[in-house]
């Protein structure tokens, strides 16, 4: 065999070679946020008493408030749906007594609409620090999380899970 044609083979193995690349595998996401920067109380105004503190979002009133808190999957704006697959959301009670926390998770957005709702809830003894945990694959385009914050107690913290779709 010529030097051409060596050379010929070779360069067809090559681009052969560099045509069949595997594909790109998902990317994985954890994004870990203090309660301030992700949730806010549904109601603006005079009868919000949620106050953004350093430690989290704390609803100083006395009667429950409904507060949202919503993901960003920032990294895949325009790419298309991403897998989550956990979504935290982290309580301090604050209170002298023990308290009942319940959430919803809402998957899904305003194009393709909500996906199903699903409930948890959490009891939380005076002082102690506690989470509602949603688990599973959720493919979505945006997904949030509405809670009903008792009085004297702190969103310190949401976490969020996720990966993009494999290219």
């Amino acid at each position: 065999m010529n030097i051409m044609n060596r050379t010929a083979l070779l360069t067809l193995a090559i681009g052969a070679a560099m045509g069949f690349a595997a594909p790109a595998s998902a990317t994985g996401y954890y994004v870990s946020s203090n309660g301030v920067d992700k949730c806010q109380a549904f109601t603006p105004g005079v009868t919000n008493t949620i106050r953004n503190r350093v430690t989290g979002a704390e609803n100083i009133g006395n009667v429950p408030i409904a507060v949202a808190c919503v993901f960003e999957l920032a990294e895949l704006y325009g790419a298309g749906t991403v897998s989550v697959d956990d979504v935290y959301v982290y309580f301090k009670n604050g209170g002298s007594g023990p308290i009942s926390i319940s959430c919803s998770l809402l998957p899904g957005d305003l194009y393709e609409g909500l996906g199903t709702l699903e409930s948890s809830s959490v009891d939380i003894a005076a002082g102690a620090v506690d989470y509602i945990n949603f688990s599973g694959l959720y493919e979505v385009y945006g997904i949030g999380v509405n809670c009903t914050l008792p009085p004297h107690v702190t969103i310190t913290q949401t976490v969020i899970r996720y990966q993009d779709a494999q290219a």
